[in-house]
């Protein structure tokens, strides 16, 4: 018996219990489409948490000072053990062929920029020089904040293109050297144009954060002082960025090493940490790849379900055409024969079940990463490898149902009732 009349029997067979062959797809169905939606999402995820940490420089590290446990405590951690700008100075200084810059980061939150009938929401950011390299602000007039600024409390800011365009109608130069009137709550900035930058829409997804609002950059000192009211000596962390990405780790255990012995060598309550964010997004990327396996081995078990439940269902069709099988012998066909025909049967199933689960997958998973908003599509290996899984579990449980027919006495088959 040639291939194309075992597939026709094959598709007879389907057809004469369409609603059973449908219920039986589903199963297949539901896995392959729950493993291309995963496998989707978790790739959307990825490149969401890619793009974030990319707007962060890779040689940026947070240095924080913390207890020194199990001995100490939080509780035990007094005001003069938190960081100083001296200190900061220091490392910029003589660790210079590793440090590059350091970074503050105060008072701020949302505020509104008022000239005339013009105005505009913006995130008021305190901060110092580093700030630059940290977050790769991309300036395209004037300069950005420098030491000056933050050791004078000179009151200029570093506003973005998008301000520019809502307050100067896009005139950089005019606005450069312009004072602008920043309000938050009950606080009232005046505040001098020294720089313009870049602004681009930022959304990160599943890590959260506004895309829509401006930032505004002002020195560090004039925000705490403005809007906190008072400017501390010493902070639990600041954030500074080194010049190698090639030796982040070891850069990092340098300036820690350095911080302990020339500043607190003898307060055993402290602990000098660093944590670069290089090492944050292996760790988150490492994460959600475990994340993905665990849920898409859970989503392969529906598709093991599937393949048992076409074997179950092929078996009850077997013994349903157990006359059929003896006719099919009496008029000649070999055990072969008969195996083929309910294989293909199996892999038809499959397949079809297949291709109806890479759709709904491939739904699912643009639904899911345009909520995360970094829409992605299925990958050709993904769709590949489920219709290569489609075919071996059509070929793996519709085995022993074809072989069992197979194996029927063609005497017997006949007298079955």
């Amino acid at each position: 018996m040639d291939f194309f009349e075992t597939l026709r029997l094959s598709l007879e067979g389907l057809r004469a219990n369409k609603m059973r062959s449908f219920l039986t797809m589903l199963g297949i169905i539901i896995g392959i489409g729950s493993v291309i939606g995963i496998t989707t999402i978790g790739h959307a995820m990825t490149k969401s948490v890619n793009k974030a940490f990319d707007s962060i420089g890779n040689t940026a590290v947070q240095i924080s000072t913390e207890p020194n446990e199990p001995k100490y405590s939080w509780e035990d951690m007094r005001y003069e053990d938190g960081l100083t700008v001296d200190m900061l100075k220091d490392l910029k200084e003589n660790l210079s062929d590793i440090v590059k810059d350091y970074s503050l980061y105060g008072a701020g939150g949302s505020g509104k920029i008022n000239q005339g009938d013009k105005s505009i929401n913006v995130d008021i950011n305190s901060t110092t020089s580093g700030s630059q390299y940290i977050q790769k602000i991309d300036m395209i007039g004037g300069r950005f904040l420098t030491d000056e600024d933050n050791t004078r409390s000179k009151y200029v800011a570093v506003i973005s293109d998008k301000v520019v365009d809502k307050i100067f109608n896009g005139d950089i130069q005019s606005a450069l050297g312009s004072e602008i009137k920043v309000k938050k709550a009950d606080k009232l900035l005046v505040l001098t144009v020294v720089g313009v930058y870049k602004w681009e829409k930022i959304e990160v997804g599943v890590l959260g954060g506004s895309g829509d609002t401006s930032k505004i950059y002002i020195p560090y000192n004039v925000g705490e002082r403005e809007i906190n009211g008072w400017v501390s000596d010493y902070f639990s962390y600041a954030a500074f960025v080194l010049k190698n990405s090639d030796n982040v780790e070891e850069d990092c255990q340098s300036v820690s090493t350095y911080l302990k012995n020339k500043y607190f060598s003898k307060n055993d309550r402290v602990k000098i940490d660093t944590n670069s964010a290089l090492s944050q997004m292996k760790q988150m990327t490492s994460t959600m790849d475990s994340l993905q396996i665990a849920i898409s081995a859970i989503a392969a078990i529906s598709l093991l379900v599937g393949g048992i439940g076409v074997m179950n269902i092929l078996l009850v069709s077997v013994t349903e055409r157990t006359r059929e099988i003896g006719i099919r012998k009496a008029l000649g066909a070999t055990r072969n024969d008969i195996r083929f025909q309910f294989i293909t049967e199996s892999v038809i199933i499959c397949i079809v079940g297949g291709i109806f689960g890479i759709f709904l997958g491939g739904v699912l998973g643009i639904i899911g990463s345009s909520l995360l908003k970094m829409r992605s599509l299925p990958s050709i290996t993904s769709v590949v490898v489920a219709v290569g899984f489609s075919m071996l579990i059509g070929i793996f449980f519709g085995y022993y149902p074809a072989n069992k027919a197979a194996k029927l006495d063609p005497i017997e088959a006949l007298r079955y009732e």
